[in-house]
């Protein structure tokens, strides 16, 4: 590469013997400024010789303000013009994007070679060029381009300077990154300079992966004014290993062990001044062997055989499963809990009874938890699977990072899983960037109780660690929440889910919202009224998939629902840390264990000209039938023209005051 350059060097300055030789060299190069000596200083070739030119850029120290990774700022005084890997790129929107190159001596500089773009195309169309002469930085005369088009520049400068340093500045705009393969310059050592030291350069940082343990190292070594005389490898720390060839430019390296060793390569010059540079090799042990991290580890499904629990999922057996209970709903799950972060890479899920029968799962996916809810891990959502097809086997894009992988089964009335599989390996990186779950929003999951609608606070992603309070909101009998298909929650939703169409509603909404919808699927069909133990257990699967507050679990239910969530708060008061009924249609005081309430907070809405009384009567009875001192229950707040329907719930739901006092209240601080 050094020969190529002085050919065009000397092709150049042959050119410059005449004005009209200099004009022609810059119409073919692309040139700025057309050469002259009209009131030029002599270039440095006239005073000391066409023969002393040097490249003095040469694998001398480069540092840029910013670069883009792998492109580094020593790959632009190289030398190498052939591999596009070789550049310096400093990325796109850096408003400063400079390369400095200290050349470690001082120098009469006489012209540039400027390499620029990728491959033959985009070239830096705008640059400056700086020197220093140890008293700061000035243009350097003739070099700066603002319409360059081409990507190979040749420009002798209008006067020759002497400096220490070049800078090198692109002013391309900022939406365009600016490529930079080498920056020559040519010139010759300044009057009265002393011997310049040889720079070096060991070669890049290496790294290597038991059981490989040796490896070659090439440097280089060039001197601005003189030869270099000896090369010299030693080593300077690190696990002691075996060096052969230590008094040439390649260095080989035998008997590594794990961890990081360094060798220094020494230069020494015709004149006696050494140099060195240090290159690292880096070995790491025997990568980690995948394993199945599932294996006897922790499995929790919604719902079990007696016979065939999760746990037979994963205890490495082909001859034992999880089996879920007969049933018309569907999205069943199994939970694995790894029991620490692990990174995934793949799976295998075996289903049916065995591998020959024909009771596979024809729609299932697999979810990884993302610390704030499950994602489905891409490439694992199977559609229309053989009943036939009894293994499915994933190799996930990229490992994933997480400490819980889900199985869910969309189908219905038999779940079977023989064995979940998967293949990764502990992880020590703890994930603190923010989750990606759906939030601000009111969204349809899938729910082997009832789906529902959810709403998930906007700020839910915004750390891994805070716990968020929930809210079960229950419709009535004739109401729902979401579509026939369940894709889409309803554009009028009864109750509590009719609120999240405001925006400034789901602003101020710092709770977990689910609002489930009793309405078989695909029908619609279905009375309304809600089973509590199914609730209960759409409570305690809510407490798996969000980060739910367990202190401040809340329920509400209008009409129907309210009906509902008086038993519920009943036979399970230590589930609620308070109780919102709205329009109430029974009498829970003749329920057994009513006075369960007494301690339980509750704040309770009524229409005027609907049946106040069923309310009002529901506290005077705590107040004076469940023992000594008031109940824990509120005055019920009654809208005296509102009847039973939307202008009583609505209008309750609506009333911000309702939340402040609903989120105030905890489980613990209940007597």
């Amino acid at each position: 590469m050094q020969d190529e350059a002085s050919t065009f060097k000397e092709v150049l300055l042959r050119r410059l013997s005449s004005r009209l030789g200099a004009l022609v060299t810059c119409a073919l190069m692309g040139c700025g400024t057309p050469e002259s000596t009209d009131g030029a200083t002599p270039p440095a070739s006239q005073r000391a010789g066409l023969d002393t030119l040097i490249n003095v850029t040469l694998n001398k120290p480069a540092t840029a303000s910013v670069s883009q990774d792998p492109f580094r700022p020593e790959y632009a005084v190289d030398g190498n013009l052939t591999s596009d890997d070789s550049r310096w790129c400093p990325g796109i929107y850096n408003p400063t994007r400079l390369l400095d190159i200290d050349l470690q001596g001082t120098f009469d500089l006489v012209r540039m070679e400027l390499y620029t773009g990728y491959r033959d195309i985009r070239p830096i169309k705008s640059y400056e060029l700086f020197y220093d002469d140890g008293t700061g930085w000035k243009p350097l005369p003739g070099a700066n381009q603002a319409n360059n088009t081409s990507i190979a520049v040749s420009t002798t400068f209008t006067q020759t300077v002497t400096a220490k340093k070049v800078r090198f500045s692109c002013t391309d705009t900022l939406a365009d990154n600016c490529r930079l393969k080498e920056l020559w310059i040519f010139g010759a050592p300044h009057e009265g300079q002393t011997n310049i030291p040889p720079v070096v350069n060991a070669g890049p940082d290496q790294s290597l992966t038991l059981p490989t343990t040796s490896v070659s190292l090439t440097g280089s070594a060039t001197d601005a004014d003189g030869v270099v005389s000896s090369l010299l490898w030693t080593q300077v720390s690190g696990p002691t290993a075996t060096l052969a060839s230590t008094t040439t430019a390649t260095l080989s390296v035998a008997g590594l062990s794990v961890g990081t060793s360094v060798f220094r390569l020494t230069a020494t010059d015709d004149a006696g001044a050494s140099s060195f540079d240090e290159v690292s090799v880096t070995v790491a042990p025997v990568p980690d062997v995948l394993s199945n991290v599932a294996l006897n580890k922790p499995a929790f499904a919604g719902t079990a055989s007696a016979s065939y629990p999760a746990s037979l999922a994963v205890d490495g057996s082909l001859t034992t499963r999880w089996e879920s209970p007969y049933s018309f709903m569907t999205h069943n799950y199994l939970d694995v809990d790894l029991q620490g972060m692990h990174e995934v890479s793949s799976a295998e899920l075996h289903m049916s009874i065995s591998a020959t029968t024909s009771y596979a799962m024809p729609a299932f996916e697999l979810q990884a938890w993302d610390g704030g809810c499950w994602k489905t891990i891409p490439g694992t959502a199977v559609e229309g699977n053989p009943l036939s097809n009894t293994l499915a086997s994933f190799t996930f894009t990229a490992p994933v990072l997480t400490d819980k992988v889900r199985v869910v089964c969309k189908d219905k009335p038999y779940c079977r899983v023989r064995e979940l599989k998967l293949m990764g390996r502990p992880s020590a990186i703890t994930p603190t960037a923010p989750t990606t779950c759906a939030a601000g929003q009111q969204t349809v999951v899938r729910n082997l109780r009832y789906d529902y609608a959810l709403f998930l606070p906007q700020q839910y992603n915004d750390d891994r660690t805070t716990r968020w309070p929930l809210i079960i909101a229950l419709h009535g009998i004739g109401g729902g929440t979401l579509t026939t298909d369940r894709t889409a929650v309803l554009a009028s939703p009864e109750g509590l889910a009719r609120q999240f169409s405001s925006a400034s509603f789901r602003a101020a909404m710092k709770a977990i919202v689910i609002s489930p919808n009793q309405r078989m699927p695909f029908t619609n069909s279905g009375n309304g009224w809600f089973s509590n133990a199914d609730v209960l257990a759409l409570l305690n699967d809510a407490k798996r998939d969000y980060r739910v507050d367990l202190d401040r679990v809340y329920l509400t239910g209008l009409s129907g629902g309210a009906n509902n969530g008086f038993e519920m708060a009943i036979s399970a008061t230590h589930e609620f840390a308070a109780f919102v009924p709205i329009a109430l249609t029974s009498n829970p005081t003749t329920l057994a264990n009513a006075c369960n309430l007494k301690p339980l907070p509750i704040w309770a809405f009524h229409g005027g000209n609907d049946t106040p009384s069923r309310s009002t009567s529901v506290k005077t009875w705590l107040d004076s039938q469940c023992g000594a001192g008031p109940s824990a229950m509120r005055d019920v707040t009654v809208y005296p023209n509102a009847g039973h329907g939307g202008d009583t719930w609505d209008t309750a739901y609506a009333t911000l005051a309702l939340y402040d006092w609903l989120l105030q209240q905890r489980i613990s601080q209940r007597p």
